[in-house]
């Protein structure tokens, strides 16, 4: 379990609630929220550390998102923060994330090629102490519904064998009445 206190900045309040979740099960979706968590409290070596462990799993952001393993250590070491980063491996191939917010009611597709014969799968979790009502839907070239999932805490995993090498697409959608800030994982 996670002990989140949640600052409610947009009334220039402290930190009032404390919210417990448990931590997710995915090494790199824990990573992310640990990561998340250790902002939130100004934890600067626990945001180095989690920089870090996001380099040793081998995780790099989707096209067009911000690297948190770079933005993290440099705010970690901005913060005063000393470590020596990530021992490398040669790791050349690993998972790659996206963070995301939604709207209201809002929808996002994100279409992304897997491969034949290749076990895929995706896993999707809310942002650090939200209560966010979203949900995660998987559809192959053809439409068909391969996974559907509300995103419950910890996360949601979708996970198939695709047949052919195709674009699949990732419907992520918030249907509560507050925006919600996600990760989502793609193997």
């Amino acid at each position: 379990m996670i002990r989140l206190f949640l600052p409610l900045l947009m009334l220039g309040v402290g930190p009032v609630a404390v919210v417990e979740e448990p931590m997710p099960t995915d090494a790199l979706m824990r990573t992310l929220a640990e990561g998340d968590l250790a902002q939130a409290r100004g934890d600067q070596a626990a945001l180095a550390a989690a920089a870090d462990n996001l380099k040793l799993l081998g995780a790099r952001p989707v096209e067009g998102q911000d690297d948190l393993s770079t933005l993290w250590s440099q705010q970690a070491q901005a913060g005063g923060a000393v470590h020596a980063g990530p021992v490398y491996r040669g790791r050349a191939l690993g998972p790659a994330y996206r963070r995301g917010s939604l709207a209201a009611g809002g929808r996002v597709t994100l279409r992304q090629l897997f491969l034949a014969g290749q076990r895929a799968q995706i896993s999707v979790a809310r942002a650090t102490g939200m209560a966010a009502s979203l949900s995660v839907r998987v559809r192959n070239a053809d439409g068909g519904t391969l996974c559907a999932k509300p995103v419950a805490a910890p996360q949601a995993d979708c996970a198939w064998l695709p047949l052919f090498t195709e674009r699949y697409a990732i419907e992520i959608e918030n249907g509560g009445s507050a925006p919600a800030t996600f990760y989502l994982v793609i193997r």
